[in-house]
């Protein structure tokens, strides 16, 4: 039971029956140093450390291991021709040499005046003082100088409306007629504009109520007694002062 128990506390996985050694790099080096290293190993040490130290120190790219020639294709044509038999050193002639010497780029034959803008305007260029073509001249530059350098063609632009180039201008005829159908063109104007339909024949009298009864008045009073309408006035007023509010219209108070 003592043994079974013990076998069940112990783990049932193993990696290794190795002795592990728990020691950094350092720490070993350290003891080496300290001793048990002979002195063939720390020769074959120091010189490892040396080459490394080199080997550090050089560049870690090559351009290449070819040596450059530093020769030019003139001098290495001239060198390939002494390879033949019989043929001994080429020599040039004068025209040749200055037709290498010089450069390959042309840009005109029109010799360059090197001057500068003041001794230009300084010189006299002429026998007269002929000042009026001078400033004719200076005109003329001044407007070469302020007009554009480019052009969309010459052609004359024609400044007209889509409305004008449909329709055109009216001649001078079509004024004296609409002048004497005037008229005609005003009645046809005012029927455009009037009504177009019509809810009765009478005349429409645009009076008030209160007009309308002072004429009638006047007109009653034409043929009647004025004295008796002015009376009767005279009795409404009284009558529409006085109070409208009567207790009573028995004359006996009992």
């Amino acid at each position: 039971m003592k043994a079974r128990k013990q076998a069940n506390n112990q783990t049932s996985i193993n990696f290794g029956n190795e002795s592990i050694n728990y020691i950094s790099d350092a720490a070993e080096n350290q003891l080496a140093c300290s001793g048990g290293i002979s002195a063939e190993d720390q020769s074959t040490q120091k010189d490892r450390i040396k080459k490394m130290k080199a080997d550090l120190t050089l560049t870690n790219f090559r351009l290449g291991d070819e040596t450059p020639d530093y020769i030019s294709s003139n001098s290495a044509a001239m060198g390939e021709a002494n390879r033949f038999k019989g043929v001994g050193r080429v020599t040039m002639n004068t025209e040749l040499k200055e037709a290498v010497k010089k450069s390959s780029l042309h840009f005109g034959n029109e010799p360059v005046r090197y001057e500068t803008v003041g001794q230009e305007s300084m010189k006299h260029h002429s026998n007269t003082n002929d000042f009026a073509a001078l400033k004719k001249e200076v005109q003329e530059q001044t407007a070469t100088l302020r007009k554009h350098n480019f052009s969309f063609g010459d052609e004359s632009v024609l400044y007209e409306s889509d409305y004008q180039r449909g329709y055109g201008t009216v001649d001078n005829d079509a004024y004296i007629i609409s002048k004497e159908k005037k008229l005609g063109m005003k009645a046809i104007v005012e029927d455009s504009r009037a009504c177009h339909f019509s809810l009765g024949q009478d005349k429409v009298a645009y009076q008030s109520n209160n007009m309308y009864a002072a004429e009638s008045i006047v007109g009653q009073s034409a043929g009647a007694d004025l004295n008796a309408q002015t009376e009767n006035a005279k009795k409404m007023k009284a009558a529409l002062q006085r109070t409208s509010i009567v207790i009573g219209d028995d004359e006996n108070y009992f």
